[in-house]
């Protein structure tokens, strides 16, 4: 019944947020298993028997049809997940809107984007459409959209979920993951998938919060007053449940500097011939970003690989002493479309988000508050490379401590 429901609510809801690309029938046997019950949306860039990969792109939405599910989407059916809808994104995740189709809306505010790439996924999740999306994330695409829809985001340690069936962006820094309604869902997902149990902490939780990027001063005043006044309630408990311990996030943020010359190198090793051989099946902004991809040198990614190896073990350390890292997930609210990553705008959406996809530790974005104007905000947690569960398991008691 409640999977009915959600073809219904995605066919009325989703498609008013333009978050849905198309309803997906269910099983004619359905499966069951620990996640029976749970509506998922799925992310179209990633295969879904019987549908095209749409890829945000108008030609590839009428493309042929996927042979055969996902890895990770045929693992959700075979846990008893029923896929109901392809959600919505921007093209071939690589930060734009194509402009011959409507971006998802934020159910919040209709007025503002649920954000990318994987902005229907999460527009699905916060509209209260399904309970759970498919995303990927090559620098925030899961964790922005998390951000500013109000849900939980969710990036697993690289390669942990299968990207096999799914669209490439830029392999290395290419994650598939989770949004949403909550932490425990999130984890109740994650463990069907993976056999990776989130279990109650039973200690003190030791949270490195990254003071650098709260000084940052490029995050407007309306999220940082959120944030800190989150991280206030948090040392409010006492030692019993959270110790705050200052970090310093300078080694990691200086992970922004590689991560633009990976992205754009593997994503013309990707996108290279299709552009050159057929340059007007992009839309303008995204064809923008991949002839600025051509300039990109073997020799200039070979430097951003050699900065990142020189950089990585310094920024994994500032979990020596701690069990997380807290600290924002954007710079700025929901704006109202999407911005380029080759605008002032786009190019600090993901300063938080970014470096994780560098290190490759999962990372976990849950709403701490709204701004005045009643848009949410983020908070976001990572950990080690590995320890996802401790990350789910670190996420519930701060969502418990937060009031979530």
């Amino acid at each position: 019944m409640e999977a009915q429901d959600a073809r219904g609510r995605a066919d009325t809801i989703g498609r008013a947020l333009h978050a849905v690309v198309a309803i997906v029938p269910a099983l004619p046997r359905p499966v069951s298993g620990p996640l029976s019950g749970l509506s998922v949306a799925v992310k179209d860039m990633i295969d879904v028997t019987g549908f095209p990969r749409g890829n945000g792109n108008p030609i590839a939405m009428h493309g042929p049809a996927a042979a055969e599910d996902a890895p990770v989407v045929a693992d959700l059916r075979r846990q008893g997940a029923d896929v109901v809808a392809l959600a919505a994104l921007l093209e071939y995740a690589a930060g734009a809107q194509h402009p011959e189709l409507p971006e998802a809306r934020n159910p919040v505010d209709p007025s503002k984007t649920a954000g990318g790439s994987s902005g229907g996924s999460a527009a699905l999740v916060g509209a209260g459409v399904v309970q759970v999306a498919l995303g990927t994330d090559t620098g925030g695409s899961i964790r922005l959209p998390a951000h500013y829809c109000g849900v939980v985001g969710f990036k697993p340690t690289h390669g942990t979920l299968s990207v096999d069936g799914v669209t490439p962006l830029a392999p290395s820094l290419d994650h598939v993951g989770l949004l949403a309604v909550d932490v425990a869902t999130t984890a109740r997902v994650f463990e069907a998938l993976t056999g990776q149990v989130s279990e109650a902490v039973s200690r003190p939780l030791r949270i490195g919060v990254l003071v650098d990027q709260l000084a940052d001063p490029r995050l407007e005043s309306d999220v940082r007053l959120v944030v800190d006044a989150a991280i206030e309630r948090l040392g409010a408990f006492g030692e019993d449940d959270v110790v705050l311990v200052e970090v310093g996030a300078g080694e990691l943020d200086r992970l922004n500097g590689p991560i633009g010359a990976l992205i754009l190198r593997e994503a013309w090793q990707v996108h290279g011939t299709r552009i050159t051989r057929s340059p007007d099946h992009f839309g303008a902004p995204t064809a923008r970003l991949l002839h600025s991809a051509a300039e990109v040198t073997e020799a200039d990614y070979a430097a951003a690989l050699a900065e990142r190896d020189a950089l990585l073990p310094r920024a994994l350390a500032l979990l020596d002493d701690v069990d997380l890292l807290l600290g924002p997930a954007a710079p700025y609210a929901a704006p109202e479309v999407s911005p380029p990553i080759d605008t002032p705008d786009g190019e600090i959406e993901g300063i938080f988000s970014g470096p994780y996809n560098v290190t490759g530790q999962p990372a976990l974005v849950l709403t701490c508050g709204q701004t005045a104007d009643g848009l949410p905000v983020g908070l976001q947690l990572a950990a080690t490379r590995g320890s996802d569960a401790l990350l789910l398991a670190g996420a519930e008691v701060v969502e418990r401590l937060l009031g979530g």
